[in-house]
């Protein structure tokens, strides 16, 4: 079988996408032109995705994502680290890929629960304002919680695999130490790591690129969201952004109030504390 030898398993708005493009720009790797598969993530369940998200249901339709001539390949999807909203995920990638390279993306846990409520604003539809939807901090199956508690998420890997499979990276030295850090990538890849691209000072996503939509472009997005997947990137990107451009406005950042920021240190402060002694990391532009 043709399948994933690294998986980029998380965490939402911890700079997985960015990643996933300087890693393609290697021409020893080959990463799966379809973002989010979602494969492992198993069935929606109680919590469903976005309407009109793609989950690949079957194996044949997953391994055409990968290419043989490559030996290394690679996908990334954030949902594989969103227990327990997403529940088995480590037990279905070990019965099927062992063997796999895993690779962890976090982040400030306080600043990445504010951007991935900021991307709902902007791509899903939330209505609610940040103290609102963050209204209930003991929810464990909140969508802007449970991710950012990265030593839980962790542990549930350690489970199944051996620590030396699992790579973590501090999205804080992607943007600031960017070559160090795809150096570091490089080498867990057992690839050239002495490569350097001008697509490496490209960053993904970023929050000055949020914008306000109409309902209407949400269900545009959703209908299209699958066929679009499978359009070189680029290209995808290009297309969408000259659209959206003329049909929408720029998304102000949320505010985070002092009360609001000092709960979510004090929620996250155990946690956090419990990675830096799993990882032998210290995290030192972090809030908490």
């Amino acid at each position: 079988m043709t399948l994933p030898t690294f998986l980029i398993i998380g965490s939402f708005k911890c700079g997985t996408t960015s990643l996933h493009h300087y890693l393609s720009h290697h021409p020893e790797i080959q990463m799966a032109a379809m973002k989010e598969t979602n494969f492992f993530s198993g069935p929606p369940g109680k919590f469903p995705y976005t309407p009109g998200a793609k989950r690949i249901k079957y194996l044949s339709e997953y391994e055409n994502l990968f290419d043989s001539a490559f030996t290394v390949r690679g996908e990334a999807s954030p949902n594989y680290t969103a227990y327990p909203r997403r529940r088995g995920t480590p037990e279905r990638i070990t019965q099927l890929i062992p063997d796999v390279k895993l690779i962890y993306l976090v982040r400030d846990p306080v600043a990445r629960t504010v951007s991935h409520f900021h991307h709902r604003v902007s791509t899903e539809g939330e209505h609610r304002s940040l103290s609102g939807a963050l209204s209930d901090l003991s929810d464990p199956y909140s969508p802007y919680l449970c991710p950012s508690f990265y030593a839980l998420q962790l542990d549930q890997y350690l489970q199944h695999f051996a620590r030396e499979q699992i790579l973590v990276i501090d999205q804080a030295e992607l943007l600031s130490n960017r070559e160090a850090t795809l150096r570091e990538v490089f080498r867990f890849l057992s690839v050239n790591d002495s490569l350097i691209a001008k697509q490496f000072q490209e960053e993904i996503n970023t929050a000055k690129d949020r914008r306000t939509y109409s309902k209407l472009i949400f269900l545009v997005r959703w209908a299209r969201a699958s066929p679009l997947q499978r359009i070189p990137r680029g290209v995808r990107v290009t297309l969408r952004d000259s659209f959206e451009k003329v049909v929408s406005q720029p998304l102000e950042p949320p505010r985070l109030s002092d009360e609001l920021r000092a709960r979510l240190q004090d929620l996250y402060a155990r946690d956090v504390a419990c990675l830096r002694e799993m990882t032998g990391e210290t995290f030192p532009t972090w809030s908490i």
